[in-house]
């Protein structure tokens, strides 16, 4: 089951953020997912989901030149505000921030 889901969130992350969706395409509830992932000592259902899209984030910032509203769009954000918040959130930096602390450490 756990790479079922996996697979499962590598397959949907850019259109599907929330574990509902994958614990429905499993045949299991969200919180019988997370005390799965908990009793094998693996990150959170939840986690897996953001750290993708941050992950994914990332790439799209330092390898294109794709703004953060297309970025945001791309990756399942109706809103780029939330989107930023989103990235901040979970990377300590604003994705201006990011892109410009990176392309330092290139030059």
């Amino acid at each position: 089951i756990v790479r079922r889901y996996n697979f499962l969130v590598e397959t949907h992350y850019r259109t599907e953020h929330q574990v509902k969706f994958y614990a429905d395409q499993l045949f299991k509830s969200p919180k019988t997912l997370s005390n799965l992932f908990a009793l094998y000592n693996h990150k959170s259902p939840m986690l897996i989901i953001q750290e993708r899209i941050i992950m994914e984030a990332k790439r799209l910032i330092f390898y294109t030149d794709k703004t953060a509203k297309e970025i945001a769009y791309e990756l399942g954000f109706e809103d780029a505000g939330h989107f930023g918040k989103f990235f901040k959130r979970n990377t300590g930096l604003a994705t201006s921030e990011f892109k410009k602390m990176n392309m330092t450490a290139v030059e």
